[in-house]
């Protein structure tokens, strides 16, 4: 039984272990490959025997000159335990991996987890991003590495007798209460080898499966702004939710989104209502608008700069250049100072000798609501409003002076 990976000799590494023999194999034979290894165990404190894993586990460390950490869960556990206990071991092993500088957590996952996983994500029809298990992954800034998935839980344990590894059996893992352990009993434990080959076949091509479909999304989605929503809407619903979250990724928002909310897009998509809001979190939204949606975040920014004199003013929302006069926008020598602000309720603005509601004139001009709260607007020293640029999606402007708006 050999380990796939390329180890650095000067780099350290932590190993997950909790005394059971998938990851005590993993741990034997990482020592055959580096003596650089922190091993790092959580006591949840949960059965008898669990004082009597750690102390084991310490004893193994000190004979063979390895690191040794270990964190005590608390003795009540919060809302479902099996994704309480995930995170506070994945929290600690990212704190031990701060801590020593490591290069890699390994985790003993294996063959029959991987099966396990692949046949939960089928029965539940779960939106997936990977089938079964990846063997790394990065999360919490760790890279996390398993390098058992090849492995069976049989293989492990063959393997462990063998080398007369020491390992302890958790015996809750034979308890149906949890889904996973009835499907690990009641049908993993049962599968001949050719039914886990076939299993195995049948992961492999949805993955290669669902990695053209990514490469199909990422297409619609890539380094885009907005999304359009006739696009969005010829995705099936599956495509649709990847690519609402590879949109919100590359625009730096990690915003874990629901199945539910996946359908409220959707709706929203496919309604009639030209401008609907989809709160997704707290400080983030989705805004269909039109035919496009697009992200914001809950605060829009307001702002008022002066232009004391024809000059020119560059700012994160816009940028101008009135140096030679900007009659062509409706600006005079006598309008300085002028005041480049956001649009405030109540704004008016001449438009054919008549005044109008700069908010109807958005209106009018379908702009996107995320641009209304940031667009500027020109105001002459007496406090009136004298240009409004004019919003076009794909609009070349025809003046000769310079004022760029930018769409962030």
């Amino acid at each position: 039984m050999i380990i796939n990976y390329s180890f650095d000799t000067n780099a350290t590494y932590l190993v997950a272990c909790s005394y059971g023999p998938d990851s005590m194999a993993l741990l034997h034979l990482l020592m055959q490959k580096t003596a650089k290894i922190v091993v790092c165990h959580v006591n949840y404190h949960k059965r008898n025997i669990s004082d009597f894993e750690e102390e084991s586990l310490r004893a193994y460390c000190l004979e063979h000159n390895l690191g040794f950490e270990k964190f005590d869960a608390p003795k009540t556990a919060t809302g479902n335990f099996q994704s309480w206990a995930r995170e506070l071991r994945y929290q600690f092993f990212a704190d031990m991996y701060e801590k020593h500088r490591t290069s890699a957590l390994f985790v003993a996952h294996q063959q029959d987890d991987l099966i396990e996983t692949y046949l939960i994500q089928k029965q539940r029809n779960s939106r997936v991003n990977y089938y079964g298990i990846e063997p790394v992954i990065l999360m919490k800034n760790m890279t996390i590495v398993r390098p058992l998935l090849s492995f069976s839980k049989q293989d492990l344990l063959d393997y462990c007798h063998e080398n007369r590894v020491p390992f302890s059996i958790d015996m809750s893992n034979f308890e149906t209460k949890y889904l996973r352990n009835k499907i690990r009993l009641q049908v993993v434990a049962r599968l001949t080898e050719i039914e886990r080959y076939q299993i195995l076949k049948e992961i492999n091509e949805n993955n290669d499966m669902l990695l053209a479909q990514k490469s199909e999304v990422a297409k619609k989605v890539k380094a885009k702004k907005e999304l359009s929503i006739k696009s969005l809407l010829e995705l099936s619903e599956k495509d649709f939710a990847r690519a609402i979250d590879q949109f919100l990724k590359n625009r730096r928002k990690f915003v874990p989104i629901s199945s539910a909310q996946i359908a409220e897009i959707r709706k929203a998509c496919q309604s009639q209502t030209p401008n609907i809001e989809i709160k997704l979190s707290a400080e983030t939204s989705l805004l269909k608008e039109y035919d496009v949606l697009s992200l914001a975040g809950a605060n829009q920014a307001s702002y008022s700069f002066t232009l004391e004199k024809p000059g020119s003013l560059e700012t994160d929302y816009f940028a101008l250049d009135f140096s030679h006069g900007a009659e062509d926008r409706n600006v005079h020598d006598e309008d300085y100072p002028l005041t480049i602000r956001t649009y405030k309720p109540g704004d008016k603005y001449e438009v054919g000798g008549h005044l109008c509601a700069v908010r109807r004139l958005f209106i009018d001009w379908k702009m996107p609501t995320r641009l209304r709260a940031t667009w500027p607007l020109v105001v002459n020293k007496g406090g009136t409003i004298i240009y409004v640029p004019r919003y076009r999606r794909d609009f070349t402007g025809d003046k000769k002076t310079k004022f760029e708006i930018k769409v962030v």
